[in-house]
């Protein structure tokens, strides 16, 4: 019996409602589909699927898992279990690395005993991954001179690119008497300068960017993946010699600049020690901020506040959005989720998510006092998919599953093994046949088609 034909444009809208760790196995199918599925235009409609029919997630690296390398991944609604994804690394220090931010199925990682230094960009849904090149700017790991390094990592929209930023501070030489003497005159009279440098995923190099005189910050937060407004954001400490006040320091994707925003008017202004989280809350400016634990007020007691900067960039639009106790005391804030949630833990290491709309507090039933888990938004997406292959270990990505994606194989071989796995963990009702009547566009390869009765 044959099958009817099917328009290439149907055999397309059914592929995008399929998983990236499984659509890619359709890669070696035949060179047509493997250029469809690598190319940007059905990267961004199966992302765009991908949010639409609820396939995003919670996740993060537990401690425990590490020697495993693998992340969890959650529901983004229930936050229950839902699977694991395998760290594509075959690397000693995936052991030590930690989550700098996710967006659209890219995540950024580095690595905690040369933080900053070795930088990954990974999708583990597709099990490719990029090492970053080293620094223009830092030479290497134990390069003494840096104070501390900072990254941020997110995406800009209008150029389709990802972004990594990172910001440093480094001593001046001081054998270099000249210079120590002319950097220790300035009028705030420090001995150490900032530096930033910006890595695009489009053109795959590091590229520095200007500061300002007047850039005299430290103790960024030291790492962050909040963008709003085509903005990365960090809280900071500006210092001169004239004060130290805490600000948030934002860099636009776009145009590459630096910008200050002030922190809105808390009643105990100017207490550096306020704990507090910036996020992105229904799509604006977000800071959670608390009393830390040493000024707690008594059991269970523990005032929280929400400020919502209404207009972006605009100090005086900060909104005290609502004054919150949890009955928990909170030890650090985590993350704000796509749905407006917070996530934070306690003295003991459990996790929990508040809810503003229900106002519920959710155990996620997670212990990990290690202080390098982070949680981070993550949809499943084939970023990444169209990344020359590379060998094994080499800087850049390695091809999923073992496979060449640019030689022919039968999708009987592909897919065997898989059968009954594929069917389940996707929603669509799915036959697998071969059919001849597309062989104009595949040659020799299988389709899947909707089953008789699904509309």
């Amino acid at each position: 019996m044959s099958l009817p034909f099917l328009p290439f444009e149907v055999i397309i809208s059914i592929l995008l409602l399929l998983p990236a760790r499984e659509l890619i196995k359709f890669l070696v199918a035949c060179k047509s589909w493997c250029a469809k599925i690598k190319s940007q235009d059905f990267i961004k409609k199966h992302l765009d699927t991908s949010v639409a029919t609820g396939k995003s997630y919670i996740l993060y690296l537990p401690s425990e898992s590490k020697a495993a390398k693998t992340f969890t991944l959650l529901n983004h609604k229930s936050f229950c279990y839902e699977f694991e994804l395998r760290v594509p690394f075959h690397l000693p220090c995936v052991l030590d690395c930690i989550i700098v931010g996710s967006v659209n199925g890219l995540i950024c990682l580095t690595n905690i005993s040369c933080f900053g230094h070795t930088i990954y960009l990974t999708n583990p849904s597709i099990n490719k991954y990029l090492i970053l090149p080293l620094s223009s700017i830092y030479r290497d790991e134990f390069d003494l001179r840096v104070i501390q390094l900072s990254l941020g990592f997110g995406y800009h929209e209008k150029t389709n690119d990802f972004k990594v930023v990172r910001i440093g501070f480094v001593e001046h030489d001081q054998s270099d008497e000249d210079d120590y003497e002319e950097a220790t005159t300035l009028d705030h009279r420090y001995d150490f300068e900032s530096k930033a440098e910006v890595f695009s995923l489009n053109t795959k190099v590091w590229k520095t960017v200007e500061l300002s005189p007047n850039f005299f910050y430290k103790r960024h937060d030291t790492f962050s993946g909040v963008v709003v407004n085509e903005c990365l954001h960090w809280k900071t400490i500006k210092s001169n010699i004239y004060e130290e006040k805490i600000v948030i320091l934002s860099f636009h994707m776009g145009e590459e600049t630096f910008q200050e925003i002030e922190y809105p008017k808390f009643h105990d202004e100017g207490r550096i020690d306020r704990s507090t989280c910036i996020g992105e809350f229904k799509s604006k400016l977000g800071l959670f901020t608390f009393c830390p634990v040493e000024y707690w007020f008594g059991p269970g007691e523990q005032p929280c506040q929400l400020w919502v900067m209404e207009e972006y960039g605009d100090k005086n639009s900060w909104t005290c959005h609502a004054t919150i106790v949890l009955g928990i005391l909170i030890h650090r804030p985590l993350s704000f989720t796509r749905n407006g949630e917070i996530v934070m833990q306690d003295r003991s290491g459990n996790t929990f998510c508040y809810d503003l709309t229900s106002n519920q507090l959710l155990d996620l039933n997670i212990q990990d006092e290690e202080h390098d888990m982070n949680i981070v938004d993550f949809t499943d997406s084939l970023v990444l998919v169209d990344l020359n292959d590379e060998p094994m270990g080499g800087e850049g990505a390695f091809p999923a599953g073992g496979h060449d994606f640019d030689e022919y194989m039968l999708m009987e071989q592909v897919l065997n093994d898989e059968r009954i796995k594929f069917q389940s963990e996707t929603s669509v009702p799915i036959v697998i046949a071969p059919v001849s009547s597309i062989s104009r566009h595949c040659g020799l390869c299988l389709i899947v088609t909707l089953a008789p009765g699904f509309n």
